[in-house]
């Protein structure tokens, strides 16, 4: 059985988790990574299983909107953000007109993604889980119950905390900021706070003090509790049943199981079914979205199909890391070729778990075989002139476009090529026997071949006259591209306008 099959046959059979809602989330702190796209998937494919065996269930993905900015992403104007560090994401302008803030910028770009890859969870903002009141109930609970929730973390952390520290942050009426507030007291209505100068390192508080409601609602909101302990309030105020996390999350003594304590002895909420997933890293590094390391999610929707991001996710089971480098040599070229063999599984009705997968991946419901030539052919098609009708014979107009953009971004230069405008100064170092060899090429050009018996012709003629086939294609190469390799040489020649090889092999 799939690991996903597996997955929600445990869910279904537990009798526990009714009714099923699943649900994710994401701080959009910045460009959201393509590592955040495996809880995307991996939630989405739990929740369409379960309504695959009749089922009623529900996904939502929540936006962590009102999360503070810690850093300014490299990628931006420091001089003109740094000044809203501490500041919900919320309340900060977005770095493109045209959207309301910043957060709803960076998670509208990604949400394109995910919806892209036929993800579509309903969206739902934490801001406005407080700003509906959602949230306030259970915000009196952690205050009431502030020695359980301090108590948690002792045991959790092993680190006793303070008796005035209690799990609210204002947002401060003064400066605005939520990082640098403490809440140091709790008479039942009031909250007391403090805006800590030096209370973090990278922004300062402003000293303000006083009281003040925690209670959001009427369109507005004053402040946020702990992720920690938020999690498990966004849990009762949505309702959710179902939800996974990274291993970060989920490790012993992680956020997780500090959450699940504060649901149990705190809230009286049963802890929704946990699927604790690997990392997506890139050239084996973790990614961040406020710091901009790893690959945009966004950016992968240049460089492979819909359906194969979601291969690239769902082939891989859950408690096993994903090492995606697209710069690697035969990284995305492999990455095809197994999806067509999934394919051809597929539609051979196999009843394979690689058949699952190439079923799991696919974008709405009409499932289509995928071209058969490969990738690695299709990325020198794409940069030999006059390719474009072998191209469009094998159905490759769209998987065109992605080989492309992977070989302007990411491909290696070793699988770059471009024909030269004039003869390459390496090519006048050629043998006499390669200078012979490239004029005899030159005489069977006009004669009507297809590109294999071509290619075996070239050969021949190299071997008559004592040429090895390294020798013999580099004299090809040299000529044409500067480079002693390339893609296969008869194809690459037939690609080209026959007069202009000709006479470059002539000249040379």
């Amino acid at each position: 059985m799939f690991w996903v099959d597996q997955i929600v046959e445990q869910i279904v059979k537990s009798g526990k988790y009714k009714p099923y809602w699943v649900d994710d989330m994401k701080t959009p702190s910045g460009r959201v990574h393509v590592g955040a796209l495996r809880g995307v998937v991996i939630h989405d494919l739990i929740y369409k299983a379960l309504l695959s065996r009749g089922e009623k269930a529900k996904y939502t993905y929540v936006f962590e909107d009102h999360d503070p900015m810690d850093d300014v992403p490299s990628y931006l104007d420091r001089e003109k953000f740094e000044p809203f560090l501490g500041m919900p994401l919320f309340k900060i302008p977005s770095p493109v007109e045209g959207y309301e803030n910043y957060a709803r910028y960076y998670a509208a770009d990604f949400q394109k993604v995910f919806n892209a890859i036929g993800s579509t969870p309903e969206i739902i903002w934490t801001k406005d889980l407080y700003t509906n009141g959602l949230m306030n109930p259970m915000i009196k609970d952690v205050l009431d119950n502030a020695s359980k929730v301090r108590k948690i973390y002792e045991e959790m952390y092993d680190k006793k905390l303070p008796d005035d520290w209690y799990p609210f942050q204002l947002y401060c009426p003064n400066c605005g900021k939520v990082s640098t507030t403490q809440v140091i007291d709790w008479d039942g209505k009031l909250v007391t706070f403090e805006c800590v100068v030096d209370k973090v390192k990278w922004t300062k508080g402003c000293g303000e003090k006083g009281k003040a409601s925690p209670f959001s609602g009427d369109g507005k909101i004053v402040g946020k509790m702990p992720w920690k302990v938020e999690w498990p309030v966004k849990w009762k105020a949505i309702g959710v049943t179902i939800e996974g996390a990274g291993k970060d999350h989920m490790s012993k003594g992680g956020s997780h199981d500090l959450a699940s304590e504060v649901a149990k002895r705190v809230l009286n909420y049963p802890v929704p079914f946990p699927i604790p997933y690997e990392w997506i890293l890139i050239g084996g590094r973790k990614m961040s979205s406020s710091r901009g390391v790893g690959i945009a999610a966004s950016d992968m929707l240049e460089i492979l199909p819909p359906e194969l991001i979601r291969f690239l996710i769902v082939r891989i089971k859950v408690n096993t890391q994903i090492n995606f480098d697209p710069s690697e040599p035969n990284t995305i070229a492999n990455l095809f070729d197994d999806y067509q063999k999934a394919a051809d599984a597929y539609f051979k009705k196999d009843g394979s778990d690689i058949a699952r997968i190439f079923e799991l991946s696919q974008i709405g419901d009409q499932i289509k075989h995928p071209p058969s030539v490969r990738f690695s052919v299709l990325a020198q098609w794409v940069q030999m002139p006059n390719m474009e009708p072998e191209i469009k014979k094998n159905n490759l107009e769209d998987w065109a476009t992605y080989a492309r953009n992977w070989i302007e971004k990411y491909a290696p230069e070793n699988e770059k090529f471009t024909v030269q405008k004039n003869i390459p100064q390496k090519a006048k170092e050629l043998s006499d026997n390669q200078r012979k060899a490239l004029r005899q090429i030159a005489n069977e050009i006009d004669n009507k071949r297809s590109p294999e018996d071509f290619q075996i012709k070239i050969y021949d003629i190299g071997k008559s006259l004592g040429l090895n086939g390294k020798e013999t294609f580099a004299a090809i190469y040299l000529s044409l591209l500067g480079k002693d390799y390339g893609p296969k040489a008869a194809w690459l020649i037939l690609s080209l306008d026959k007069e202009f090889v000709k006479k470059r092999f002539s000249d040379v």
